[in-house]
């Protein structure tokens, strides 16, 4: 496999789940999302609502009594939202090798676990014989644009579409429901109602840019590093194993770095090769490219393991990293829901204990972290808590 840096001869195809609460704004998003993005120079492909195409042909989850029923409307569901993913993908890489190109869902597959019981769900991946992470992790970047039920409620409407019928407290329970299931998820960006909604489209297109290379504000996060945390404490979330390792490259330029990943849960992973430049591509490898790709390891650096934990917490995402084998080092990660505003401060969970906070100190990224002599400056010495 060549790791080289030259310049790819097929455009890669992004695949951004636009997904949310009831009246969220989902639809005026596509619309917004698809000029800003042609304007830039990416084709822009949607991909609609799967549960809104079969309600529509007639087959209508409202009319539903028994819960077989629903199980096998959200299995038709499932089905077909693979199928539009796959034949859009794959036919956009064959007619577009040369363009750049975005698909825009709305909504994922894992939206569908929001709206079943959960071993009706876990039944389904078992007859399909795939995991939850496989699933969730087959995007590019989610989007989760919060309803307007939760705050923006004058805002919060039925009227433009007929098969709405949750109140607003039935849509923010759904919103919650929709968002945890897409915790863990690499490049998962909550949009919430902080500001009036034409602000809220352009934070939309902010988040997407960031994924795809187009020059605008990064989004404002607070690193912590954590002395200890109440496991038994922590919200619902989900706990996601990390392998990270460096890769020796013929590229002098020290910017530019080849990293391969292995990420997963329940013994069951995903493998990644990325090339960190002026931006980040990924490409999913198979687990024997990846075992092949780790023998040309850099020797300046070590494999970086950790532990993370993924949660919502007043109003933020967290991540909570946890390294094996570098003293016990764990790292907060803090965003804001609404991801790029500047008036609001982060505050550390009161169940997690932090030293400092680290945000900006460079030997604490993990290019830095990874390096051999790195361990030796920052872990054999004992951490100041009062530092």
């Amino acid at each position: 496999m060549n790791i080289g840096l030259k310049t790819r001869l097929i455009e890669p195809v992004y695949m951004i789940v636009l997904t949310g609460g009831p009246c969220s704004g989902k639809s005026s998003s596509l619309a917004y999302l698809t000029e800003k993005l042609s304007d830039h120079g990416f084709m822009v492909f949607i991909i609609p609502e799967t549960a809104t195409l079969i309600t529509n042909s007639g087959i209508d989850r409202r009319k539903m009594e028994r819960s077989k029923q629903v199980s096998a409307y959200e299995e038709a569901i499932f089905d077909m939202q693979i199928a539009f993913e796959d034949i859009y993908k794959e036919s956009v890489m064959k007619v577009f090798p040369d363009k750049k190109k975005v698909v825009l869902l709305d909504r994922g597959i894992m939206d569908i676990k929001a709206f079943m019981p959960e071993k009706d769900f876990s039944d389904i991946l078992k007859r399909k014989k795939i995991t939850e992470i496989e699933l969730r992790d087959r995007y590019s970047s989610v989007i989760h644009l919060i309803t307007a039920a939760d705050g923006a409620k004058r805002y919060y409407t039925n009227q433009n579409n007929p098969a709405r019928i949750e109140t607003p407290e039935e849509a923010i329970e759904i919103d919650k429901k929709i968002r945890e299931c897409w915790l863990g998820h690499p490049r998962l960006k909550i949009i919430d109602n902080s500001t009036d909604f034409e602000e809220k489209l352009n934070r939309t297109f902010t988040a997407i840019a960031n994924i795809l290379g187009i020059p605008s504000p990064l989004p404002i996060t607070e690193k912590f590093l954590v002395e200890s945390f109440e496991e038994d404490m922590l919200p619902a979330h989900q706990t996601i194993h990390i392998e990270k390792i460096y890769l020796k490259s013929k590229n002098k330029d020290e910017r530019e770095k080849i990293i391969i990943k292995k990420r997963g849960q329940n013994n069951r992973y995903l493998y990644f090769l990325s090339r960190k430049g002026i931006t980040v591509e990924d490409e999913i490898l198979t687990e024997h490219e990846y075992l092949t790709l780790k023998r040309l390891m850099d020797p300046k650096t070590h494999i970086l393991i950790k532990e993370r934990k993924c949660f919502f917490w007043n109003n933020q995402y967290c991540e909570l990293d946890v390294y094996k084998g570098e003293k016990g080092i764990s790292i907060l990660t803090l965003e804001p829901l609404y991801g790029i505003s500047n008036d609001n401060d982060v505050e550390v969970p009161p169940f997690i204990r932090a030293y400092k906070k680290i945000t900006g100190m460079p030997e604490f990224d993990e290019d830095n972290l990874a390096l051999n002599k790195s361990r030796k400056k920052l872990f054999i010495k004992p951490l100041n808590p009062e530092a």
